[in-house]
């Protein structure tokens, strides 16, 4: 954790001294603009099911922009920026269960939304082109995890335990790439995708899994009573080798 923060100390500093080094080196100035952006985040995993609610999920975007023109054509384009992510599913469930005497009633159902809210840092450096129509480019990008939260639909009590099983990663890498146009006023429009190629959570994949039985109640005859006998159970294994996440991005942004 304080490797981390380290690392998140250093890139807040150096990329904006890197680019105004590169600004200064011919004389030309360094553009400072906003971006904000829409986009839907997916996850990519081979497991039967992943950590967070549904595989795709809504977010948003907000980065100061810092461009350096080394060429009429070529810009080196930075940003620091936060990264909104939510992931959710509506579900509505029933545990039936028939308490026994002189204990607490148990069971119950329950509607809502399975959420998982995140929130990083997240610094781009990419190489741009850009001509008096168009403009693509692409470079790595690095994400530091600031917030993490989560809503269930069912109470702790009733949850199972492989949610246990994963921790999100502090940080990321990636690529990203992205096609846009910017107007003589200064507006810019353009549309992105990134790819982060380390996995957003880790696991303990010997515990994801996932346990069913079935059991039936039988009766004696003879003195009335009653036994629970289990018919079958299993353990599945539910985990994966991979959790990676793939953003498609819309954003809109001006250069002051």
């Amino acid at each position: 954790m304080r490797n981390l923060g380290k690392l998140s100390l250093l890139l807040l500093v150096c990329l904006p001294l890197l680019a105004g080094a590169a600004g200064k080196s011919d004389g030309k100035p360094l553009d400072v603009g906003v971006r904000l952006g829409a986009q839907v985040s997916n996850l990519i995993t081979d497991a039967h099911w992943g950590p967070y609610p549904d595989i795709s999920g809504p977010g948003g975007m907000f980065s100061v922009d810092f461009s350096h023109g080394f060429t009429d054509n070529f810009y080196l384009h930075t940003a620091l920026g936060l990264d909104y992510r939510t992931f959710f599913v509506y579900g509505e469930i029933g545990i039936p269960c028939a308490p026994l005497e002189g204990e607490e009633p148990c069971g119950g159902s329950w509607e809502g939304y399975d959420r998982k809210t995140l929130l990083y840092l997240e610094v781009p450096v990419m190489a741009q082109w850009r001509t008096s129509v168009v403009f693509v480019e692409a470079g790595p990008v690095i994400d530091v995890m600031l917030y993490s939260d989560e809503d269930h639909i069912l109470p702790e009590r009733f949850r199972s335990q492989s949610d246990a099983c994963y921790e999100d990663k502090r940080f990321g890498a990636g690529v990203v790439a992205g096609v846009g146009h910017v107007f003589d006023f200064g507006l810019s429009i353009d549309a992105r995708v990134s790819f982060q190629f380390t996995d957003v959570v880790s696991g303990d994949k010997k515990c994801l899994t996932a346990h069913s039985e079935e059991s039936e109640l039988r009766v004696d005859v003879e003195t009335g009573d009653t036994t629970v006998a289990k018919i079958w159970e299993t353990d599945e294994y539910m985990g994966g080798s991979y959790y990676k996440l793939l953003k498609y991005q819309i954003g809109i942004g001006y250069w002051f």
